[in-house]
């Protein structure tokens, strides 16, 4: 694949990192993408703060005033982009993509396009009681979040062909492929339990506790995570791999391990426990990140309980994962405590 452009429909918490990562593989590729308000677009755009990865524009994709969409300039570079990678969720007042509601013939009719990742999420599967799935298994969701990521990953699908026949892996105009990576609890830098105070962690802990104060494998509630670098890694390995076209293709992106939250915390809690600061309820993890508040929520109980196998994606792409488990996610994170984009 010639990566010559990459358009991030988001360039938030994960799409800032993807297209970074993007970068550092092919430094020459152009970068461009969305944000919500023009303050964010200015910051992103300002000569003093840009980021190294940002070699194109930074576009405001208005989904709040006339659901205009994007301007002229930014309908060009998304017609004329070889990757685009879509993290923004589908809006209420369309329950569909707002790239493809907006923008779907700009799309349909691009010639330059090769691939797509839709950023999904494993909300999709609703409630398995615990139990393990693959992307073959039922979609069960039942909340309204979810049942439009359906919707939307089926849409991004149609732009891939049914099959390889009479395409040529060299041939520009055979058409995307299109990966939808349905995404667990994402964790990274500033977000999750490590950049909470200990006192935090033991209330969340008593609240654990509360909830289900006799955990059993049969009740256990399993949250199916990834670490951002992996989410980072998982599209860089599709980008630089192929597979036959199929019409499209689902991918459980999370890590090998579905564990508890209790679980989770407690470590984080075990890591973070040694230094006397800490004992006073602050977080030893010296970061410009650090600062920022836990805002992860609970996971919504309509998103159900699930395990999901990551073995697809492995295999297709040959994606090894920085954090096999929410272990070494959580080490990694403490050892490299300053990260920045």
């Amino acid at each position: 694949m010639h990566v010559e452009k990459l358009f991030v429909g988001g360039l938030g918490y994960c799409g800032s990192r993807i297209a970074a990562a993007i970068h550092n593989a092919y430094p020459s590729a152009i970068i461009c993408g969305t944000v919500r308000s023009k303050e964010r677009r200015d910051a992103l755009m300002d000569g003093a703060s840009r980021p190294p990865w940002l070699s194109g524009s930074v576009h405001v994709l208005d989904l709040d005033d006339n659901y205009s969409g994007l301007s002229s300039e930014a309908t060009a570079d998304l017609q004329s982009s070889t990757i685009v990678v879509q993290t923004v969720a589908p809006i209420a007042d369309f329950d569909r993509d707002p790239l493809l509601a907006l923008h779907g013939p700009v799309l349909e009719s691009s010639e330059a396009l090769q691939y797509v990742a839709y950023l999904s999420s494993t909300g999709v599967y609703g409630d398995y009681g615990g139990d393990w799935l693959t992307e073959d298994s039922e979609l069960r969701c039942v909340d309204a979040k979810s049942k439009a990521r359906v919707v939307a990953e089926q849409e991004w699908c149609k732009l891939e062909p049914a099959d390889d026949q009479n395409n040529n892996d060299n041939d520009s105009n055979a058409g995307p492929r299109v990966d939808c990576f349905r995404c667990g609890g994402i964790y990274g830098p500033g977000r999750g339990p490590l950049f909470s105070s200990l006192s935090s962690l033991n209330e969340a802990l008593a609240a654990e506790t509360d909830e289900l104060p006799q955990q059993t494998p049969a009740v256990m509630k399993y949250v199916n995570r990834i670490l951002v670098d992996d989410i980072c890694g998982a599209v860089l390995a599709a980008v630089e791999g192929d597979r036959p076209r199929c019409g499209g293709r689902a991918y459980n992106l999370v890590d090998d391990d579905p564990a508890p939250r209790k679980q989770v915390v407690a470590e984080a809690r075990r890591l973070l426990s040694p230094s006397p600061e800490e004992v006073q309820g602050q977080s030893s993890v010296s970061s410009s990140d650090a600062a920022t508040k836990n805002t992860r929520r609970r996971i919504s109980r309509a998103t159900g309980n699930k395990r999901c196998d990551n073995s697809r994606l492995k295999e297709d792409y040959g994606w090894k994962l920085k954090a096999p488990t929410y272990r070494e996610g959580l080490a990694l994170l403490l050892e490299n405590s300053v990260l920045k984009l």
